[in-house]
């Protein structure tokens, strides 16, 4: 069921608390993203000895997701997530020690590479452990949904209690949209009508070939197929707009204890992964530094009256 978003008296109250709360929020954890991913690049000789991919064109879906996730949730995250991790309380240092295979590494004691998460910490969603193939992660997250909703069939409760009822987040990219275990997750929590929030980042390419080089459509097109599950297409780079459709989709998961598929159309600002290089084939560049959500967030942020000169500061702190 595609859906626009609606405007709806309950969503436009939810958009007018603490907007510029949030917004600011997720402009001190855009600069933190982006400073990783200049300071990695700007190492490059080093941190090239581990394969790395971070959030650059990504980080207002990502951040809009991070915001919303309790303890009493599941995230499985992909492997660009790096800003989403931030905003849901990861510190830069510990995702810097899974970069560099350090013990200390609070995922995995350095055993899996950096922004494949796996975590069980008070105060924080569960994050369950990833397969490092693209869209393998559909399948648990949608068995982690069916285990939540067969938990309240059977009048168990929460597992981990919070402040809202728990819900299943599902990222990938959209070109693993195309794996087969993608498709079953979707059929299933279509069928059983699960608590799953599928969120597709969109950035137009498959490592180096471009969206329509490998697949019909898009996550839209494909959502079509299932009827059961809700989809809202938002424009990713704009933190307000994703802000106002994750406020969305997950109350409607929550509340209504069913699937929402969201597609974010984001930019790719930096390299696929470190060991593949966007000056070896990339030819949209300018076009997608055009939709950077970090000066568009900033524009945002001078127009609700917020200092330019706070603005550089928290900038400067994170640097």
């Amino acid at each position: 069921m595609e859906e626009k978003l609606p405007k709806s008296s309950e969503i436009q109250k939810s958009k007018r608390r603490g907007i510029g709360e949030r917004l600011l929020a997720g402009w001190q954890t855009m600069v933190t993203a982006r400073a990783m991913s200049d300071l990695f690049e700007h190492h490059a000789k080093l941190t090239s000895k581990y394969v790395h991919a971070c959030a650059n064109g990504h980080e207002a879906i990502q951040i809009a997701v991070g915001q919303l996730l309790g303890p009493q949730d599941y995230a499985f995250p992909y492997y660009r997530d790096d800003a989403m991790l931030l905003a849901l309380g990861m510190r830069p240092e510990e995702l810097m020690l899974q970069l560099f295979a350090k013990g200390d590494d609070p995922f995995s004691g350095g055993r899996t590479y950096y922004s494949h998460p796996s975590l069980k910490r008070e105060g924080l969603p569960r994050i369950p452990h990833n397969s490092s193939a693209t869209g393998m992660q559909a399948i648990p997250a949608a068995g982690v949904a069916m285990g939540l909703q067969y938990r309240e069939q059977q009048g168990l409760g929460q597992e981990v209690e919070g402040k809202f009822a728990p819900v299943v987040i599902c990222s990938i990219g959209d070109a693993a949209m195309t794996e087969g275990e993608v498709s079953e997750a979707l059929h299933m929590a279509a069928l059983r009508q699960l608590p799953i929030v599928f969120l597709v980042q969109d950035n137009g390419w498959d490592i180096s070939a471009k969206a329509d080089e490998i697949h019909f459509g898009n996550a839209m097109t494909t959502a079509k197929g299932f009827p059961g599950i809700e989809a809202i297409d938002i424009e990713g780079h704009d933190l307000e707009a994703c802000i106002e459709g994750m406020d969305l989709a997950m109350h409607t998961a929550r509340n209504e204890r069913r699937p929402v598929l969201v597609r974010a159309s984001v930019p790719l600002l930096g390299h696929h992964t470190s060991g593949v290089r966007r000056e070896w084939y990339r030819d949209d560049l300018a076009e997608h530094t055009e939709q950077d959500p970090l000066p568009h967030l900033k524009k945002r942020l001078l127009a609700l009256g917020i200092a330019e000169k706070e603005l550089e500061r928290v900038k400067i702190e994170a640097t």
